[in-house]
């Protein structure tokens, strides 16, 4: 990142860095609907002023109630014949064997695998059962710069308007990084917000040293929602 690799240039010819886009989407299958997890990253370093700005984002989904509830019971009724397989049309190729499937889907049906025998357990099944009635999601958003800012970190705090508009105003930092959390009920379930604010002071003295005399701060916001499925 060269964001921390500005020690020991010249700004004699300075050159303004090109703004870089790196993004990508990871995901685990399990049955046919939504899948089990899914993370979303996406980062962009770009120009800012008198330095860079790096803004990271990530959407982590856990699909509960809308995954592996529904696979572990599609499961359940072939297991108990309820279900029956379609057959292949006439003259169709035969099914992939095990070792042509991709990486993902199999550790898609290892999990389901798991969790069946898991819940074949009565105790489990009972402490598991609410967990399977959520779908869980987390937003992370940072954002990082070595340009100057007048209030440092807390200008960069991501979705400040989104964030006022549910009545959160953090507070800005002193001489120690700000951390603070907000939690309560939202729309089929809970939500939690929290957001961490560091400025060069507050770093440690060999991180400093690396950065140089360029300023530094970062921001970052972090939700976690928990939302019930009938």
């Amino acid at each position: 990142m060269a964001i921390l690799n500005r020690r020991g240039k010249r700004k004699t010819q300075a050159v303004a860095p090109a703004t870089e886009n790196f993004a990508f989407v990871a995901e685990l299958p399990v049955g046919e609907k939504e899948p089990l997890w899914k993370l979303q990253v996406q980062m962009v370093t770009e120009p800012q002023a008198d330095g860079e700005r790096l803004r990271l984002r990530a959407h982590l989904q856990t699909n509960f109630a809308s995954a592996l509830r529904p696979a572990l019971a599609a499961a359940q009724a072939r297991r108990d014949g309820t279900e029956r397989a379609a057959l292949p049309p006439a003259g169709a190729p035969p099914a992939p064997s095990g070792r042509s499937l991709r990486l993902a889907e199999r550790a898609g049906h290892a999990v389901q695998s798991v969790a069946q025998r898991a819940l074949a357990v009565p105790l489990v099944r009972r402490l598991a059962e609410p967990l399977l009635q959520l779908d869980l999601n987390t937003w992370v958003e940072i954002q990082a710069s070595t340009a100057s800012l007048d209030a440092g970190s807390h200008d960069l705090l991501p979705q400040q308007e989104r964030l006022a508009a549910l009545g959160i105003r953090p507070k800005r930092t002193g001489d120690q990084p700000i951390a603070e959390t907000w939690a309560g009920e939202a729309r089929d379930g809970f939500a939690q917000v929290s957001v961490l604010q560091l400025d060069k002071r507050h770093l440690p003295t060999r991180l400093r040293e690396l950065i140089g005399d360029q300023p530094f701060g970062l921001a970052a916001t972090v939700v976690n929602t928990a939302r019930q499925k009938p």
